[in-house]
């Protein structure tokens, strides 16, 4: 959320002690009638010179801001950024800034100078955004309305004719880079950030056709130059600050004439580029693919993964080259959730876009560990794992390798964990009626010498063995200490008649749904009471009655 303003506020502490401080000098701030002064002489008597003095205190201010918060200092601050504004908006809509071919020498030279002007005031504004200053301050929210209604006026007097379609692409370009490499602000859990400018143009970015065709038509190749230049942590803020401008969905569509009526913020039509679907998909491919690349943390790759099959691959012209991001993916073993993520854009790849992994189960073997039934998404992966072995045409060794794993599994599981595994392993061995010799493979089992031919360390689930194994741990599971689990697991020792389990009635059950279906159960009979009264606690002979430690009547 943004600061509220604080003209009248007391600063803290610290800012405080760095006012006071002798080492910070501050600067001679021209007074407001002084500001006001220079700027009308700039516009009736043209002495455009003035500009070279309300610039260069533009700068020292900002300068001194990033030391010190001071108060007086940002008042003169806020003062002369809307004077500048107001004075270089007049210059454009004036058409002073732009030469025409009819203009002499003198008149061309004199429009250099005022652009190379007009882009100092832009860039340090930028700096202003850019800059992490003592406190928060509401100033750098202004900076970035100042620059963003500059768009807006550039669109509409900065063309060569009264009917071209312009985008102010260079001015925007500043902007937007400013607020990519801004460190106000933190890397929240969730791999974004909390910086208050940035979350600020969020609101206008996702409304805004422009602003999103733009955005990434420009930084696929400043995010690949930045990646040779920034230190690890910068490149951490710059994925931060792009996963908050980008995790929204965008207002991109394949229908072109409904592409054409979005909302603009220069509101006007834009350029034909702009509603060229190619162009934006090969764009937008590109700077993703450039992002990805960056060292990220867990949790932005979480961020990134939850989001990655639904609106960042229908995006990109060609989504099979995030294939290397998601195998990156899946050999990350920091974090178990991550492969798990990475499953829901693999499984999008291969079915729309006909990708071949050839060691896709052996990979989604591999995560099948004692991690698994308790993290957070273990739900996702057995909707996943589901829908992946649903063929019949897989190998009865492969299928089983699964089934054994699973049981394998349940024995050191939560409780909430097991009552997954249990119809699962059903609906496998109804689906494979091949692998159901394991269930009743039962003699081998008892025999005292038996030795379980299942290799559990194996990673290819072709060569476990585990179809000559056989299913001893669910016989284990109906001695379950829960009772609902062991009811549950008495379903393998009779006919399989039933129909096949609906897996959403199970896939989110933890300790608390088990503990209030205990509650809530009916039971056939009632619980023994005892109705006789005492009027004491303990009682001795010959009528001496004996009280515990602290009881009384």
């Amino acid at each position: 959320m943004a600061p509220k303003r604080k003209l009248e506020n007391s600063k803290s502490s610290k800012a405080k002690a760095r006012k006071n401080d002798p080492k910070v000098v501050k600067p001679d701030l021209l007074t407001t009638e002084q500001i006001h002064s220079l700027i009308d002489e700039v516009h009736k008597s043209s002495k455009f010179n003035n500009l070279v003095e309300l610039l260069n205190q533009y700068r020292i201010i900002k300068a001194t801001l990033v030391l010190s918060n001071d108060e007086k200092t940002e008042i003169s601050a806020r003062q002369l950024t809307f004077s500048l504004f107001k004075c270089f908006s007049n210059l454009i809509k004036e058409g002073k800034l732009v030469a025409k071919k009819s203009d002499d020498d003198n008149r061309k030279l004199l429009v250099k100078w005022l652009v190379n002007k007009y882009n100092t005031f832009v860039d340090t504004s930028c700096d202003f955004i850019v800059s992490k200053f003592a406190e928060e301050t509401s100033l750098q929210l202004d900076m970035l309305e100042i620059l963003l209604n500059l768009i807006k006026i550039e669109s509409q007097h900065f063309k060569s004719g009264s009917n071209d379609l312009f985008f102010p692409n260079t001015t925007y370009r500043k902007i937007v880079e400013s607020l990519l490499l801004s460190e106000n602000g933190d890397i929240l859990s969730d791999g974004s950030s909390d910086n208050f400018i940035v979350l600020e143009f969020v609101d206008k970015f996702k409304k805004h056709w422009d602003l999103q065709f733009y955005f990434f038509n420009n930084f696929g190749e400043v995010l690949e130059d930045w990646k040779n230049t920034k230190t690890d942590s910068q490149l951490r803020a710059i994925f931060a600050n792009f996963l908050t401008l980008t995790r929204n969905e965008l207002l991109f569509t394949q229908d072109a004439e409904e592409l054409e009526n979005q909302s603009t913020w220069i509101q006007r039509k834009l350029p034909s580029i702009a509603y060229k679907q190619s162009t934006f998909k090969t764009q937008y491919q590109k700077a993703f693919l450039q992002v990805l690349s960056y060292p990220l943390q867990l949790s932005q790759y979480k961020s990134i993964l939850l989001i990655l099959h639904k609106r960042i691959i229908p995006n990109m012209a060609q989504p099979q080259s995030i294939m290397d991001f998601l195998t990156d993916c899946y050999d990350i073993s920091d974090d178990p959730a991550i492969p798990i993520l990475a499953l829901n854009s693999l499984y999008e790849l291969m079915r729309k876009y006909n990708l071949e992994y050839p060691d896709f189960y052996t990979k989604l073997y591999s995560l099948l560990t004692p991690e698994l039934l308790y993290i957070r998404y273990r739900s996702r992966f057995f909707r996943l794992c589901d829908l992946f072995l649903t063929s019949t045409h897989l190998s009865s060794n492969l299928v089983a390798s699964f089934i054994k794993k699973l049981a394998r599994l349940s024995l050191g599981a939560s409780a909430s964990g097991v009552v997954i595994v249990i119809p699962f392993i059903y609906n496998l061995l109804k689906r494979h009626p091949t692998c159901m010799i394991m269930l009743h493979n039962i003699e081998g089992s008892k025999a005292e010498d038996y030795s379980d031919p299942y290799d559990y360390n194996e990673k290819d689930p072709l060569k476990t063995n585990a179809v000559r194994s056989s299913l001893w741990e669910l016989e284990t599971l109906m001695s379950h200490y829960h009772p609902n689990i062991a009811t549950l697991a008495k379903v393998f020792g009779e006919p399989f008649r039933k129909h096949s389990y609906n897996m959403e009635d199970f896939l989110d059950w933890s300790y608390l749904t088990l503990l209030d279906s205990e509650k809530t159960r009916k039971y056939k009979t009632a619980a023994a009471l005892e109705y006789e009264e005492f009027d004491h606690l303990f009682a001795a002979d010959d009528d001496k009655k004996v009280y515990a430690e602290g009881w009384s009547l």
